[in-house]
């Protein structure tokens, strides 16, 4: 019988549930699933989010399948829930008895519910060599306040996208690596075609902040406070974007901020040049092949040393599971090296968390296609890569007074310093009404 199943949306608040969540962190749980002679039993529910439907289906029923006859005493179920209900569903769950074993989130889902003290800590119930086993950045995504709260499963990172031919026809060999550089690509590629070459993805506002962090090399806030406000690179990147987007070598639509508003110009053969994961490239291979057989990818537009952004979904274990111990073995085993090989295969536009998964062939030998090369690209910038923004209870702030000043900047209603100094004492003012101390 079929025991994937789709979840049914939960309805409680998430403030309701606090108090309740600090009070199940506490109990112990109920019962073991480990025997005497160590072998694993019972049963184990995994959650996760948003990947039903094939090929995912026939994935998990064969990581199912050899899990349980890895230990013949445990009961996988692997159930799917929405992405946008799972936070909520999580911690509906931990106030009652019906609570899932394992659970796909991402870092910002996580470090909510683990403040709550709804996760289970992995520090003690994970080998040196399991923990290792996980590139680095990735890593310290499932880590709240110092302590490992998830496994990092699949990721996404950004890399460059180009017009090959759009560059061959201004002389440009290769993607720019400064803000300068940007700028002298950009004027060089609206020369030769007569249209706006460079697309700033702005989205909410995240991507800009992660951008100031690249630029900036350093930490932008320290201890809540924003220390960004003087700073001459981050300043020098919103002025040119101004000066850019005056001259016509970003397009007006830029303004409304989105990748998808993007990704339909550069489909149009309208703009030459911007940034995004993987998945950017589905909707121009079966949209426009005709500019997916042109397109090129390249490292981040930053210096080569420069951070870069990871996109992370990982594991955690609720800490009102009946079945640690194999709630922790089936979420490592779900996230070793081989297993997640398989799944970036199967979705095609992911990367694995794990060292010896990114050796493979498939990532350092994938073949000449757009979509291969691109693939290449970002398994090689997950060397310098992390996460630049953590989650942080304003961050919903952070994000929209970025977007606001950024857009103001760039149709130039208030200079490259004016808007950085603005920007700053917005998250100032957001740092202080929160109360919180952190740093990136």
């Amino acid at each position: 019988m079929k025991k994937r199943t789709k979840q049914l949306a939960a309805s409680a608040s998430i403030a309701a549930l606090s108090v309740g969540l600090m009070a199940c962190s506490n109990e112990e749980s109920d019962s073991g699933s480990a025997s005497s002679d160590g072998e694993l039993s019972g049963k184990v529910t995994m959650w996760t989010a948003s990947l039903a439907g094939e090929p995912f289906d026939s994935y998990f029923d064969e990581i199912e399948k050899e899990f349980e006859e890895m230990h013949p005493d445990v009961d996988v179920v692997i159930e799917d829930v929405p992405q946008n209900e799972m936070e909520q569903k999580v911690l509906t769950s931990l106030t009652g008895s019906d609570v899932p074993d394992v659970v796909n989130l991402n870092p910002h889902y996580m470090s909510n519910i683990a403040a709550q003290g709804g996760l289970l800590e992995l520090d003690d119930m994970m080998s040196e060599e399991a923990k290792t086993a996980y590139v680095d950045g990735p890593y310290k995504s499932g880590m709240f306040e110092d302590k490992l709260y998830a496994l990092p499963w699949y990721l996404t990172t950004t890399v460059s996208w180009y017009n090959g031919d759009h560059f061959e026809q201004a002389g440009i060999k290769e993607v720019p690596t400064s803000t300068e550089g940007i700028y002298e690509a950009s004027k060089m590629l609206t020369d030769k075609t007569g249209k706006p070459a460079f697309y700033p993805v702005i989205n909410d506002g995240n991507a800009i902040m992660e951008k100031m962090v690249s630029i900036a090399g350093e930490p932008i806030v320290k201890d809540g406070k924003a220390t960004f406000a003087d700073n001459e690179d981050i300043i020098n990147y919103f002025e040119t974007m101004q000066k850019m987007y005056d001259e016509g070598l970003i397009p007006q639509e830029a303004a409304e901020g989105s990748i998808k508003t993007g990704q339909e110009l550069y489909m149009a053969g309208n703009t030459s040049l911007l940034e995004g994961g993987v998945t950017f490239l589905g909707p121009v291979e079966s949209g426009a092949p005709d500019i997916y057989e042109v397109s090129k990818a390249g490292q981040p537009l930053e210096a080569s040393d420069a951070p870069v952004n990871v996109a992370v979904m990982n594991f955690a274990v609720p800490a009102k599971t009946k079945n640690k111990e194999a709630a922790v073995a089936f979420a490592e085993f779900v996230t070793n090296a081989d297993n997640q090989l398989e799944f970036a295969k199967t979705a095609g536009t992911v990367l694995p968390s794990t060292k010896a998964s990114l050796e493979d062939d498939y990532f350092t030998n994938p073949g000449d296609s757009p979509k291969a090369l691109g693939m290449m690209e970002a398994s090689k910038s997950l060397e310098r890569a992390e996460v630049l923004v953590p989650p942080t209870e304003n961050s919903a702030e952070l994000r929209e007074a970025t977007k606001n000043i950024f857009v103001q900047n760039l149709q130039g209603k208030m200079s490259g310093k004016e808007a950085v100094e603005a920007l700053a004492k917005a998250w100032d003012d957001a740092f202080e009404k929160s109360g919180e101390s952190v740093t990136f």
